[in-house]
């Protein structure tokens, strides 16, 4: 039980969980054919293709 005014341990696991990492996946952008930093990735599932990805600025619903 944590004292008054401190944190659970569940509450500070999940606020270190909370940092931004970002950096560049084995992925690479169907589009552009560059690599995909993590936070631009947008992952698309294709019917009878499978996953494709995208930057999220080059990807579009047509």
């Amino acid at each position: 039980m944590p004292k008054k005014g401190e944190l659970s341990k569940t509450a500070r696991a999940s606020l270190a969980n909370r940092e931004a990492i970002n950096h560049i996946t084995t992925r690479v952008c169907d589009k552009c054919g560059e690599p995909i930093m993590l936070q631009e990735l947008q992952p698309v599932k294709v019917v009878g293709v499978g996953m494709r990805y995208y930057h999220k600025g080059h990807y579009n619903i047509q």
